[in-house]
């Protein structure tokens, strides 16, 4: 990888090269413009700053090299935009692309991607109260330990009715929600209406690094062990934790693994590699786990490469100590579920039985990487720049991954926190395994019924939180980890 590097480095410098020399040409070549045309323009160029236009090559260069989708994009003079932000986005092929995104904070960026956020240490379930799509609630999906949640006695379930007294809504709810200090009312429905919880409580957002493995829990029932892991982002600095998770249910003996990915957007390929390497079965150690596919100019550069060979495609699994030996993967699945949690269930299934319970993922086969400039200016962008396949690349890449088992999260009627045997998704998952009856079974209609409210609280979800299914491939960018 470090020679793909090193490839992409050479490969950029080639191409500034080439548009540098493409501007140059012989006095009797030369095309002279009419002094008027020729007028017009420099006072267009005087009209644009020069860091904007730094800013603007800077996008166009690397688009046009590494953009997954860079044949289709349209022909832009990268020197005639004002707004780099709005030229970045005309370059993005939509609808096919939901994720290339572009920020003028790339520290912010960087800490976002290990972990490290200003956070009270929650995450919320957003949905609407009324019939006119107006009034909002937040409902507490899960917290992270050691945080300023947890030490303000929130917990998984609670409903965030008022934020400083206002009521949340449509118009408000974005900029409640992220405040830093603040005073939390909360509310409980009793028979379909709304009653509010006395006392207000306060927090503190703080910035902390936010481990990703919020629970696990084993659970010992009718001769099965059943080993439970909430992991809500694939991060690069908690691989030794997510190791040690792995290695606590190998030595307590689990027969059974479930992985909730309810709440998990995607991160960093290595990590769902890592991961991988433990769930699959023994004997498949040199096996294709995922395949990438680059754009054509990518992919010539890289083969041209002397050192080339076809494995350079090929995340390939190896083995790992911690290696659980299990044939059947239970896994938990919402709408929020993107991109390398997708890659673990589809990347596992040409070799295990991987039982999907929830509702349909996000749809995101697609990765990026972060590329910056850090010499010049604070902004970065995270385009798509590969397609990810199986070894049997049999997946259908219009839509998201489809469950075996439909439940949806709409949980604040079901008792239980994250991993617990009374939890909606977790006595489904313990129903399969033992073969007992869904203790939810009479119950389950109505809750397939909030499908399109869910859908809403995706879209609330994203504008609030718009990083959520981003992925990116750690060991193409030189500046991280």
């Amino acid at each position: 990888m470090k020679k793909m590097k090193h490839l992409f480095k050479t490969a950029l410098f080639t191409l500034i090269a080439i548009t540098f020399f493409t501007h140059c040409s012989d006095d009797d070549n030369e095309i002279v413009k009419p002094k008027t045309e020729e007028k017009e323009a420099e006072n267009q160029q005087e009209a644009i700053d020069e860091q904007t236009l730094v800013i603007n090559n800077f996008i166009h260069d690397n688009m046009e090299y590494y953009y997954f989708w860079n044949n289709e994009m349209p022909n832009i003079d990268p020197d005639q935009e004002e707004d780099s932000e709005e030229y970045f986005y005309k370059l993005i092929n939509e609808p096919l692309d939901r994720w290339s995104f572009i920020t003028d904070d790339y520290p912010a960026l960087v800490k976002y991607f290990s972990g490290i956020e200003k956070s009270t240490g929650y995450s919320l379930q957003l949905t609407f109260l009324d019939s006119d799509n107006y009034q909002i609630v937040g409902i507490i999906e899960y917290i992270y330990p050691g945080t300023p949640a947890e030490e303000a006695g929130l917990k998984r379930g609670d409903i965030i009715y008022r934020i400083d007294g206002q009521t949340l809504n449509i118009d408000n709810y974005s900029e409640l929600l992220s405040r830093t200090i603040f005073d939390i009312t909360l509310a409980e429905f009793k028979k379909g209406i709304i009653t509010e919880v006395t006392p207000d409580i306060s927090v503190t957002a703080e910035e902390i690094s936010l481990n990703p493995i919020v629970k696990t829990n084993i659970i010992d029932t009718l001769g099965h062990k059943i080993g439970y892991l909430a992991y809500t982002s694939f991060v690069y600095d908690y691989n030794q934790e997510l190791e040690a998770a792995i290695g606590k249910f190998k030595e307590a003996g689990v027969t059974d693994m479930v992985l909730d990915l309810r709440y998990n957007g995607g991160g960093a390929v290595n990590s769902a590699e890592l991961l991988g390497n433990m769930l699959v079965p023994p004997g498949n150690a040199g096996k294709t786990f995922i395949k990438s596919v680059y754009n054509n100019d990518v992919t010539n550069d890289i083969k041209r490469d002397p050192d080339y060979t076809p494995d350079f495609f090929l995340r390939k699994f190896s083995e790992n100590e911690n290696n659980l030996n299990i044939s059947k993967l239970y896994v938990f699945t919402t709408a929020s579920t993107a991109s390398a949690s997708e890659m673990i269930i589809y990347g596992l299934e040409p070799y295990m039985d991987v039982i999907q319970i929830g509702t349909q993922t996000h749809g995101k086969y697609y990765a990026s990487i972060t590329i910056s400039d850090e010499d010049k200016h604070d902004w970065a962008m995270q385009p798509i720049i590969l397609r990810s396949i199986n070894a049997l690349d049999n997946i259908d890449y219009t839509q998201g991954l489809i469950p075996d088992y439909e439940l949806n999260d709409y949980f604040y009627n079901y008792p239980g926190e994250l991993g617990e045997p009374k939890e909606l998704f977790m006595a489904k998952a313990i129903s399969l395994i033992t073969g007992e009856p869904f203790i939810y079974e009479s119950q389950t209609s109505e809750v397939k019924s909030a499908g399109r409210q869910q859908k809403k609280a995706e879209e609330l979800r994203k504008r609030l939180n718009p990083l959520r299914y981003e992925m990116w491939v750690d060991d193409l960018h030189p500046k991280q980890y």
